[in-house]
């Protein structure tokens, strides 16, 4: 790119307490620039030649076709307390999944990298002859690590139970397997402010002290049998659960595409209705959010006992005092954590973000996880009206964030004990999680940042590694604009490559 622009002359550079912004008198000029797409980024630009940084980020986020737009960038060197670049760096934006740098450092900073959540399994009558006389009692506190993103097959994740109820000789469960009283994550298992049209979708799917994977199905239609005749229908991981009414018919062969519909059902026993109809010998597939959670996963533990020769009855029966009969404990906060940012697992995130408050005021509803995400903020001295906090994942759209916010607490890790966690878990430009496709050009392992992605807004937050091996902070975020995605992205990915070839400056 050759836009032009005036060099800033700047005199602040403290990390926190200013900005840069041009002296009065000193505005860059109009910068003529064609409305043409900006280009791809394959190659970091030469720092030695154009204007300086400021000047630069200035000239393309004053693009026309950025005119309505809002951006929040700050990009600051902390080791020298350097702010190098600087637009609106207090105005409050959506960070869409860069609030998982918020949940990820507050759980980091609360819980603890080695931090293990726990389910237990119960047992409220005697063992006689091989028969648990009364229900498998289940009581959890957020498990995440029950999924196929963590554990190839999550329904091994309950081996270990099968394993503990045959070494006391248990093959049948008179009774039935059912959560316990009083759930640690009381009232709706959706974020506040949810898009109603999410809410059918994995990313959308709600959370609750008990999940497995994730909270969504796999779902698979085959034109298996002859036309007129029903199609067949399959979940997975589980196959049993969630319940798959299906209504989809086989058409002849070579009669076209799938047509075929699909929504959750919340009838006495919630599933999955599919309707429509399939050539023989077709197929297809999509992924479904649970219909409800913890009926999910019970499910599920049904589905491994059975699997592992245990039958269960479901009867009735009455109740006695409940005796441990296990405790299964999860894949620890280290894992966990980067399960969640490299793919920007919102289910993950939620669980952490109810976990935090459970874990601070023991209630483990949003409300409570809120204020103490916003005491940790507090303590880290971010000003209490540059975040409005409502989800741990950043899909709700009342959640807000200044870049100036982000920049503070991304800094506060990097002094942190546990920043090697905490970076290891943030996706690495051009080789995996959300940034496996962007930025493969760039040398490699020497960015690692948080996206995010809702409607109209497009994050990109980290930590950039230069040539002189200096390591800088930034954030850079628009809302409120009429492009596509990917004109943002490579905005955001032009500054990157600036930033990668910037010399160390005297501090």
């Amino acid at each position: 790119m050759t836009a032009r622009a005036l060099r800033l002359t700047l005199g602040c550079s403290a990390l926190v307490a200013c900005s840069r912004t041009a002296l009065p008198g000193t505005a860059p000029a109009p910068v003529p620039v064609p409305a043409a797409p900006v280009p791809a980024v394959t190659t970091p630009v030469a720092p030695s030649a154009g204007p300086s940084l400021q000047a630069y980020v200035d000239s393309l986020v004053n693009l026309p076709q950025f005119a309505s737009a809002h951006w929040g960038i700050l990009i600051v060197a902390p080791e020298r307390r350097d702010t190098l670049a600087s637009v609106q760096p207090d105005r409050l934006v959506m960070p869409a999944s860069n609030q998982k740098l918020i949940t990820g450092a507050v759980a980091l900073a609360r819980l603890g990298a080695d931090y293990q959540w726990t389910t237990t399994f119960a047992g409220n009558g005697p063992i006689v002859k091989g028969v648990l006389r009364g229900d498998l009692i289940v009581s959890g506190n957020g498990d995440p690590s029950v999924s196929a993103v963590m554990r190839g097959d999550p329904l091994a994740a309950f081996d270990s139970l099968v394993i503990s109820l045959r070494a006391r000789g248990v093959t049948r469960i008179e009774g039935r397997v059912r959560s316990s009283d009083g759930p640690a994550f009381p009232g709706s298992p959706l974020g506040f402010g949810w898009d109603w049209d999410d809410l059918d979708a994995p990313y959308g799917a709600g959370v609750s002290e008990l999940m497995f994977n994730d909270s969504f199905t796999d779902v698979r239609v085959v034109g298996c049998s002859r036309p007129g005749r029903a199609a067949c229908v399959t979940t997975t991981p589980a196959r049993t659960t969630p319940v798959i009414r299906s209504q989809v018919m086989t058409r002849a062969a070579g009669s076209g595409t799938p047509d075929v519909t699909w929504w959750r059902d919340s009838a006495a026993v919630p599933g999955i209705v599919v309707r429509g109809s399939i050539a023989s010998g077709d197929s297809m597939a999509f992924a479904a959010a649970h219909p409800d959670v913890r009926v999910a996963y019970l499910g599920a533990v049904k589905e491994a006992l059975t699997r592992g020769g245990i039958r269960v009855r479901d009867r009735t029966l009455t109740a006695t005092e409940s005796d441990t009969l296990t405790v299964l404990r999860s894949a620890p906060l280290r894992d966990v954590l980067m399960a969640m940012q490299k793919p920007s697992q919102n289910q993950i995130a939620e669980v952490l973000f109810r976990t935090i408050g459970l874990h601070g005021t023991g209630v483990g509803t949003p409300d409570s996880a809120r204020v103490v995400v916003e005491r940790q903020l507090d303590a880290w001295g971010v000003r209490r009206d540059a975040h409005a906090i409502r989800d741990g994942s950043g899909l709700s759209r009342h959640d807000y964030l200044t870049p100036r916010a982000i920049v503070q607490v991304l800094d506060t890790m990097r002094r942190s004990s546990t920043f090697p966690r905490f970076y290891e878990a943030l996706p690495v430009a051009g080789e995996d999680g959300t940034l496996k496709n962007r930025m493969r050009g760039f040398p490699p392992r020497r960015v690692r940042a948080k996206t995010g992605t809702i409607d109209k807004a497009r994050a990109l937050s980290g930590f950039v590694t230069t040539d002189a091996g200096e390591m800088l902070v930034f954030s850079i975020i628009a809302n409120n604009f009429t492009v596509a995605n990917r004109e943002v992205d490579r905005i955001a990915e032009l500054i990157v490559a600036r930033l990668l070839t910037l010399p160390r400056a005297t501090p």
